[in-house]
């Protein structure tokens, strides 16, 4: 009877961890996409055909969004089901300023804790960068982009702080795309990258931080310049509620 009770226990751990690691990875895979601009702000996230998309079950699939709910990622629209979480221009803006302040301080801790290894990876971000401005592939500049500010935020060794900029780098990835394909932005972003790393580099954690922060903020730009994005890019005009 002992024996049957433990087998049953086990059977059921295991049983609760696969269904744990299904959901992760259905989280992991929608934010992903929405990091990658293939689903936007305001997008349906129906759960039936998430399921039959990801070949799993329904209720990893419900467990996942209501992770990604928790985490304001997602948000309920009432009689339309769950969307993609938009945010109002006053939120967009704080989140930005929010995020430069975490990028700013993900780099001047990284100017003292970055590892051999980080500094090379930081660099071949840095040349795909290079290389996608001057061939104007816009979308390779932008997933070189998402490593090189990745990089520096692992090369902090602050889990507490990787994961608060995840989750609202993950919120404003949709806004940030659109004004990196605007004309001119990846050829202004190389010289800020290179000062970034070179502060980084020698190890003055205070430069770090401010050229970082400089670079990632966007209310140096001007509120007009943002709207100005925001409506050039079209149906995304939308985005912001």
């Amino acid at each position: 009877m002992k024996y049957n009770i433990e087998k049953r226990d086990a059977e059921t751990a295991t049983a609760t961890r696969e269904f744990e690691s299904l959901s992760a990875e259905v989280v992991q895979r929608l934010e992903i996409e929405i990091l990658k601009g293939q689903r936007r702000p305001g997008d349906r996230l129906d759960e039936r055909q998430l399921a039959e998309q990801y070949g799993v079950s329904r209720t990893p699939v419900r467990e996942a969004l209501q992770r990604l709910a928790a985490s304001g990622l997602v948000v309920s629209r009432g009689r339309q089901g769950l969307q993609v979480a938009q945010l109002s221009l006053a939120d967009l803006l704080d989140a930005f300023s929010v995020v430069a302040e975490l990028e700013g301080l993900a780099s001047a801790q990284a100017a003292r804790r970055m590892q051999p290894a980080q500094r090379k990876q930081l660099e071949l971000a840095h040349e795909d960068c290079v290389r996608a401005s001057e061939s104007g592939d816009a979308e390779f500049f932008y997933e070189a982009n998402i490593k090189f500010h990745e990089t520096i935020a692992e090369a902090s060794h602050n889990r507490i702080l990787q994961e608060e900029l995840r989750r609202l780098t993950l919120k404003i990835s949709p806004y940030r795309r659109t004004i990196t394909y605007q004309p001119g932005r990846t050829v202004s972003s190389i010289p800020e990258h290179r000062e970034v790393m070179e502060a980084i580099f020698s190890g003055d954690a205070e430069r770090a931080r401010a050229t970082m922060r400089k670079h990632v903020t966007l209310l140096g730009e001007g509120l007009p310049d943002l709207l100005h994005f925001l409506r050039m890019a079209g149906d995304q005009s939308d985005w912001v509620g």
